[in-house]
């Protein structure tokens, strides 16, 4: 089931990929693809050797203890829709938005959880951990690409 899973969303990211990061603002969209890649793949190494998170089935586990696949596309395309969705937002709508992106991943990672192998947490880590690491990354990289975009004017 979980090979199944992971080649399902495999897919579905890469098909996503080019229609997501495409527009007027190519740039800033492969900016905050390759971003959210560098701070995931950081924070989700952290984690798993901290025994906090694990990921007993995965992509490529003879070289990888994280989820390359959510850390390198997944997160990434979900960030850069995060942004296409945000930019025109205030900052209350941009912590809005935040949630609204947050709350569906960290149920869907609790359900994976619960009945699969694809992600286990550790006593020390929860659905809360999640949910707030992954408003606090749409925000961060909000942030990000809106400083860029004012300082390159």
């Amino acid at each position: 089931m979980e090979k199944r899973i992971l080649k399902g969303l495999l897919i579905m990211g890469l098909f996503l990929v080019p229609f997501t990061i495409k527009g007027k603002y190519t740039k800033d969209w492969i900016i905050i693809f390759l971003l959210k890649g560098f701070f995931s793949s950081i924070m989700d190494t952290f984690l798993t050797r901290q025994n906090k998170v694990s990921y007993p089935k995965r992509f490529l586990p003879e070289y990888f203890q994280i989820n390359v696949l959510f850390d390198y596309l997944l997160f990434p395309i979900t960030c850069v829709l995060f942004n296409q969705s945000t930019y025109n937002s205030n900052v209350l709508g941009i912590m809005i938005k935040a949630l609204l992106f947050s709350v569906p991943m960290t149920v869907i990672e609790v359900v994976f959880e619960k009945n699969t192998k694809l992600i286990k947490f550790s006593n020390q880590w929860s659905w809360i951990h999640t949910l707030f690491s992954e408003m606090l990354t749409f925000m961060g990289t909000r942030l990000f690409i809106g400083l860029v975009r004012k300082y390159s004017k």
